[in-house]
């Protein structure tokens, strides 16, 4: 087994603590920022914030040795609500929230072990090539913030993104392609009591078209769900508008864009129907990505688990994250649980074990890149 170098759990469960009681909404990631951009000042290592909408992106990098594979490590620093006032909880060997807010450990988990894994790195002489830490905004709400990250800022050809959850092992080597599509209908509106055989229910236009269309789990690659719906003003009046938003995943391009034609399709021919007028939009939110299990990227990953005495666990997820638009803009990136568990619910928590291990894997990911 590979040596690390020594973590220091009492300064990482310090660090996790003090930045998951930073409130840190979407596009609201300024405490988080301020912590680590004074953490770099504080590590002496290079800090840079890149402006992306009212908030920022920030990359910490480390020069290294030519004869290793420069890597990216990456993260994001947001988090769901409720967020305010978060009030950790230690027992049993775990931290948790105390039932009122999420925890934050999506993804402050990976943004304290990375912090850690920096310091262990400046207080210990183990080779290493270029490391950058990315560290993104707005995931939580369309993975705005590595959007709008220009990834030639960065010289990694593989980045590894801890941002999955269940205990430190997972390797998430495929994720699906993902579509969101909002339907509008406009029917005509009547007195619903004196005259509704004179005007055209939107809102039963879009209830039959919701009914029709394909719904759930597809197959085992494949989900289509329908989010919200609205429509009408009064009970009085026959609604002359109603619209929905829904998604479609896959993680064959080929099917979400059957599935997206199927459903455009069928709300056509229902509206056409009722003589309603309708409009049917889409958007390919990110792309997928599938990394074969015995590509380089893959065996570093394993290596380095099984360094630190982890099983990996190769999994596919029916989930996006920054993992998607980084493979999509050329860099190869496998997501790696960070120990996180029923995240985004009041009931999130995170092992102790975990949070040790995830800058323990991140050196030994460090070690393991070499050429």
């Amino acid at each position: 087994m590979k040596k690390t170098p020594h973590v220091n759990e009492e300064r990482l469960i310090k660090t996790f603590i003090d930045l998951v009681k930073i409130s840190s909404p979407s596009w609201e990631e300024k405490g988080v920022i301020d912590y680590i951009v004074n953490f770099g000042k504080s590590a002496g290592v290079e800090c840079i914030t890149y402006p992306c909408n009212n908030s920022y992106n920030v990359c910490i990098k480390i020069l290294g040795e030519d004869n290793y594979v420069p890597i990216l490590f990456s993260c994001h620093m947001d988090t769901v609500t409720p967020c305010e006032n978060i009030q950790p909880v230690i027992k049993q060997n775990k931290i948790a929230s105390d039932g009122s807010t999420i925890l934050g450990a999506d993804d402050k988990s990976a943004v304290a072990g990375f912090l850690e894994a920096i310091l262990c790195l400046k207080e210990s002489t183990i080779p290493h090539g270029n490391i950058e830490f990315l560290f993104s905004c707005a995931e939580e709400t369309g993975l705005y913030g590595i959007k709008g990250f220009d990834v030639k800022q960065v010289q990694a050809k593989y980045a590894f993104v801890f941002d999955s959850d269940g205990p430190v092992g997972g390797v998430v080597v495929a994720a699906p392609f993902h579509i969101s599509m909002k339907i509008y209908v406009k029917g005509k509106a009547a007195h619903a009591g004196m005259e509704p055989e004179k005007g055209i229910s939107a809102i039963r236009v879009i209830s039959e078209i919701i009914t029709n269309i394909p719904h759930g789990r597809i197959d085992d690659e494949t989900t289509v769900n329908v989010g919200t719906i609205k429509g009408g003003r009064a009970t009085n009046i026959v609604a002359e508008e109603a619209e929905c938003t829904l998604e479609t995943r896959s993680r064959k391009k080929n099917k979400v864009f059957t599935i997206k034609k199927e459903i455009t399709s069928i709300a056509k021919t229902i509206a056409l129907r009722y003589k309603a007028k309708i409009s049917v939009t889409s958007n390919m939110d990110y792309e997928g990505y599938s990394i074969n299990e015995n590509d380089s990227i893959v065996s570093i990953a394993i290596q380095a688990l099984q360094s630190i005495g982890k099983k990996p666990l190769l999994a596919v997820s029916g989930g996006g994250s920054d993992t998607n638009i980084l493979n999509a803009r050329g860099i190869k990136a496998v997501n790696l649980s960070s120990g996180m568990r029923q995240v985004h619910t009041t009931k999130e928590y995170i092992a102790m074990q975990d949070l040790f291990d995830v800058p323990s894997l991140v050196l030994s990911i460090v070690q393991a890149a070499k050429k």
